[in-house]
């Protein structure tokens, strides 16, 4: 059974499914809600997502049955999801409404943390050398933000058409009842138009750069998967929200044919089961129906099993592993490759990747790319992106073969979070060739059916295989 046949199964809730912890009941119980809860005071208000059957109800009548709790709201323009402002004892009265089919916690999501080699190992330097860099295609990076004033691989406006971050002091948007106000619509709340949405970490410039840089500031050496593709840049604060997730997916669909979004990056995540009426899931879903393609990082919880990222694991988007370069390398990428089993199987597969269960049709990842000691664009911030990822920042030379000239400009990281954006760049040289008219559908059927096969790992590890950004592409090309 595919994936995409499998999520059918699940959607409809069949009694056959062997793995119940993947299967959504008719009203969710989200555990990280109920975690919350058990520490709020009764008289203080938290931020949840209220997911309803939008074939029962409406989104302003769900809005109204929850001002009339006592809740305040704030809706989505495309989602069928509606945030609400609740103390513990109005999110019980909203849990037991009418076509609500959960009730989820506002929870902190983390993100899933060099071009030269990494761009050839996919042989995307080929597809460029053929003149198809991406042009026309937009890229929407959901991450902390993009620093287009900076730096010149990602310059705003020309390069970075579109920058945006999000409005502080969420509590203050929601509208409740007796207000003059209609509701606040999410996608409304950001700022747009900014040189640099990135104000803290550099996680979204860094991934920017590998989707899509120019390599200006290296003499083309940094240059991305597709730089002809144009940037959206969606700063979704320095923690990224579930709510602020939702209001980026939203904004994108706002802005779908203004800037030509053909594919969302994900670098971001969470850990537990799949769950098909999550509101990330429900989202993306929404997403991919409307001709985006979603690609997420399949996590770096590795090398146990069952340790995807579970948005990852939705059969309508694209997850993505993390592996070494193949290509002669400076960075001694397969440092993180040593093969976990004591196989000695060839060391191309990261050591921290997530990994699925072994047999299972849903959990896995569906291709591999480039994600260890990966060289892409700084931001102003200069700080590192993470802790784990201190030793690169410090250690450029050295770690990830950046000359004193570059390191200004550019960074080095490791994660699938660095694995993701080289599927995002692939998907628009993809689009470009095929002449935009790719559905999320065909995409992936296509990149997994032209991935380099790594006939040692299973399915459950690296998915379909290596991605191959030149076979892909052929496949495609009118």
């Amino acid at each position: 059974m595919n994936r995409w046949l499998l999520a059918a199964v699940l959607l409809a809730g069949a009694a056959c499914d062997t793995r119940r912890e993947a299967v959504a009941p008719l009203r969710n119980v989200d555990p990280a809600l109920t975690a919350t809860l058990a520490t709020t005071a009764a008289t203080a208000r938290v931020v949840v997502i209220v997911n309803y059957d939008e074939t029962a109800t409406t989104s302003d009548a769900m809005s109204a049955a929850i001002m009339n709790v006592g809740s305040g709201v704030i809706q989505f323009n495309n989602l069928d999801l509606v945030a609400a402002l609740a103390t513990p004892a109005e999110i019980g009265a909203i849990a037991a409404l009418p076509a609500v089919q959960g009730v989820y916690a506002n929870k902190a999501l983390g993100y899933s943390a060099m071009l030269h080699e990494s761009v050839a190992t996919i042989r995307a330097d080929a597809v460029q050398a053929s003149g198809i860099t991406g042009k026309g295609v937009g890229i929407a990076i959901l991450d902390s933000g993009i620093d287009g004033l900076y730096n010149p691989d990602l310059h705003y406006p020309d390069k970075t058409v579109q920058n945006i971050k999000v409005l502080v002091n969420l509590t203050d948007l929601f509208t409740f009842k007796g207000s003059l106000n209609k509701p606040a619509k999410a996608a409304k709340l950001f700022v747009e138009n900014l040189p640099n949405s990135e104000t803290s970490v550099g996680h979204g410039t860094h991934v920017a750069g590998i989707a899509a840089g120019l390599g200006t500031a290296s003499g083309g050496y940094y240059t991305g998967v597709a730089p002809g593709a144009k940037l959206v840049g969606i700063g979704t604060g320095d923690v990224l929200f579930i709510f602020w997730a939702l209001a980026g997916f939203d904004y994108i669909l706002d802005h779908q044919r203004d800037y030509n979004i053909k594919v969302v990056n994900n670098s971001w995540g969470t850990s537990g089961p799949f769950d098909p009426k999550d509101p990330i899931n429900k989202a993306s879903k929404k997403v991919h129906d409307k001709g985006i393609t979603v690609v997420f990082a399949a996590g770096n919880d590795g090398p146990d099993q069952n340790t995807l990222n579970p948005y990852s694991v939705a059969p309508w988007v694209i997850g993505v592993a993390a592996g070494c370069k193949t290509v002669p390398d400076p960075t001694i990428s397969k440092i993180h490759c040593a093969d976990q089993t004591g196989q000695n199987r060839d060391a191309v597969l990261a050591d921290f990747s997530s990994r699925g269960i072994p047999g299972d049709p849903l959990y896995h990842p569906d291709v591999t790319a480039p994600g260890v000691h990966i060289v892409s664009t700084r931001a102003s911030t200069g700080t590192v992106l993470n802790v784990s990822d201190a030793n690169h920042d410090l250690n450029l030379t050295s770690t990830c073969a950046i000359s004193a000239a570059n390191a200004p400009y550019y960074t080095c990281a490791s994660g699938t979070s660095m694995a993701t954006p080289h599927v995002v760049g692939v998907v628009a040289l993809m689009q470009e060739a095929a002449g935009g008219g790719l559905s999320p559908d065909k995409v992936a059927q296509v990149l997994t059916q032209t991935a380099r096969p790594l006939p040692e790992f299973g399915l459950w590890e690296v998915g379909a295989g290596y991605v191959d950004a030149l076979a892909a592409v052929n496949a495609v090309r009118r």
